[in-house]
């Protein structure tokens, strides 16, 4: 037997595994001698040996010919596997086999002239538009609405004009394939030529997602109408489609067009409509409803706005809506922090802080009084937001505040005041040096910094708290003032390592005059950390006159003292610095061969 007859015989067998190695082992020989079977296979009830036929004749890249067999096997029933394997091949092969299609749009049969019509939309091809919209008028309603959307699926703008036209039928399925394909495209079109569906409910929900897509400023007034539709399916398309527009729009054009028709909507079932639709499975459904309440204005909605500020996918759409609220529902919010639990109260003063309203400033001044620790440290913060300058001394008292945070925070919102209220923090930062609780003068530093005031900042960078000094040093250090240089000079020599380290560190500005040469007294210094500190200065700083003394470190230390050298070395004089680094790519410390190859690198692209 030949091998090709066993093949055909393996192509009969019951066992599904040598089907689909028969048809896979039919590529071996000319596709002439195996058509026949190949196209047979394409039907086979096993979809891995259809996917291997179809496999095998898309490698051959059908011609005419076998497209119009292709096309011809459309029409066979009874095997769905037989018509499926054949789209798939047909829109694979694409274009080639568009003139094949076309012979049979004129089909008897409706089933297959939408499985043409449904090939043409996978094809994608714009050539066919005028054949799809022969279609589109097709006296089956399966075929006219697969050639919607089949025109959606191209894409092409120039289908739009058959499209609409074609709404005048008075056909459910061939409409809502209609505006699907609408969807589509998004080209805009005269919102008059699709609003006339919206007496229909089936068409409403499609009908609003279309104007999202392609509507505009006009499509607002019948889309506001939709939110308050009696099917919550209607009103959520509405809703989100509105939302879509108004994102679209400058917020004055918006406005001008719809805020008339939703404050009508205040103290009116609707309201109830949009609280929930707020509590939607669908986030976007959720920033809609909680956009359209503010504007809508209604004070039955501040509750759900309140607690939308606890989630991090909400609060942002809640502020928003706040804002347009809280002209007249201030006193409801202070109201409503008196009678609130502890993390209510919490929002509510973050509230107070994020938006500028009346009441604001009463709420923000309760809640720095309030029992709840938490709160406190909100309201501080808060204040320092909104620049509530007039509560600056109940700021003061809470740097007294029995818990950190309370008053990290309250410290915080006066370094934000100090810009505005420079006298008033500076009188407090005063003080609050003058305690005799080294936490009090810890942050009467961050206000001195705040303030920009080097002289206070010396006062206390020689405290007798030693984190006092080093947040002194490190706060002189970031002003850049030339004349406390002297002041960092001495702080290399205090009894704390942080201290020096901090001093050595603020010495890397070259601002900063050096004429003791105290950063070079560091490098023997009794900390590494502070070696290192001031190796990394004398770079930054690019002290020629200290070169052999950083270069003595980068040949004789090891580590992080070595490294930093042979950085700081690089920075000062390049250079010179090659011989060093050179001998450190022979170092048994695989970070500072490393080091050593990079800045030899670097050296040399500068060149």
């Amino acid at each position: 037997m030949e091998p090709i007859d066993l093949l055909l015989k393996n192509l009969e067998s019951s066992d599904e595994e040598v089907r689909r190695g028969a048809v896979s082992a039919l590529a071996g020989f000319p596709f002439s001698k195996v058509k026949d079977s190949a196209l047979l296979a394409l039907g086979d009830e096993s979809w891995r040996v259809r996917k291997e036929a179809v496999d095998l004749i898309l490698s051959v890249s059908p011609g005419d010919e076998l497209a119009r067999e292709l096309v011809l096997l459309l029409t066979s029933h009874g095997n769905a596997g037989l018509r499926n394997s054949v789209v798939e091949v047909l829109q694979t092969v694409g274009e080639r086999a568009l003139p094949h299609l076309v012979e049979q749009l004129s089909h008897e049969d409706a089933g297959v002239r939408k499985f043409i019509v449904d090939i043409m939309g996978g094809i994608k091809s714009s050539s066919i538009l005028p054949q799809l919209a022969t279609a589109l008028g097709d006296s089956d309603s399966n075929v006219a609405a697969a050639a919607a959307e089949s025109m959606g699926a191209i894409g092409d703008a120039a289908a739009v004009p058959h499209l609409l036209s074609s709404l005048k039928r008075d056909d459910l399925l061939i409409r809502y394939a209609i505006l699907e394909a609408l969807v589509k495209i998004g080209t805009p079109v005269p919102i008059e030529t699709i609003t006339p569906l919206a007496g229909d409910p089936i068409l409403k929900k499609a009908l609003f997602e279309c104007l999202g897509v392609i509507g505009d400023l006009a499509s607002v007034p019948i889309l506001i109408e939709g939110i308050i539709d009696r099917a919550r399916n209607v009103r959520e398309a509405a809703l989100a489609a509105l939302d879509i527009i108004r994102q679209r729009c400058s917020r004055e054009d918006f406005m001008r067009s719809s805020s008339a028709r939703l404050a009508s909507l205040k103290g009116s079932e609707s309201v109830e409509y949009l609280i929930s639709m707020a509590g939607s499975s669908d986030l976007k459904i959720q920033r809609a409803a909680i956009t359209i309440l503010g504007l809508v204005g209604d004070l039955r909605s501040l509750d759900l706005l309140v607690k939308a500020c606890r989630s991090e996918n909400t609060i942002q759409s809640a502020l928003d809506a706040l804002r347009n609220l809280v002209i007249e529902s201030g006193s409801s919010l202070q109201v409503m922090f008196i009678n609130s639990d502890e993390e209510e109260r919490c929002i509510i003063a973050y509230i107070s802080g994020e938006l500028s309203f009346a009441k604001g400033r009463e709420i923000a001044s309760d809640a720095l009084r309030d029992s709840s620790p938490m709160v406190r440290a909100i309201a501080a913060e808060a204040v320092g937001k909104s620049g509530l300058t007039e509560l600056i001394p109940a700021l003061v008292k809470l740097l007294g505040d029995d818990h950190s945070e309370v008053r990290k925070r309250s410290t915080t919102a006066l370094v934000r005041l100090a810009t505005v209220a420079r006298d008033s923090v500076a009188e407090s930062a005063v003080t609050l040096a003058e305690s005799a609780d080294p936490d009090c003068r810890l942050q009467a530093v961050k206000l001195f910094g705040a303030l920009k005031d080097a002289g206070h900042l010396v006062f206390l960078s020689k405290d007798e708290d030693y984190l006092v000094r080093r947040e002194s040093i490190t706060a002189i250090g970031e002003l850049k003032n030339p004349e406390t240089a002297g002041r960092l000079s001495m702080a290399l020599a205090d009894e704390e390592a942080d201290v020096r380290l901090a001093a050595a560190n603020a010495l890397g500005w070259s601002g900063f005059a050096d004429d003791t040469g105290s950063l070079a007294l560091a490098l023997d210094d009794s900390s590494q950390r502070v070696q290192v500190a001031a190796i990394k200065s004398l770079g930054r700083r690019g002290e020629a006159p200290f070169f052999e003394r950083v270069a003595e470190l980068a040949a004789s230390a090891s580590g992080m003292l070595k490294i930093s050298a042979l950085q700081s070395i690089v920075q000062i004089d390049p250079a010179k610095s090659t011989p060093f680094l050179e001998r450190a790519l022979k170092d048994h410390d695989e970070e500072v061969v490393s080091v050593a190859a990079n800045l030899l690198a670097a050296i040399s692209e500068r060149r």
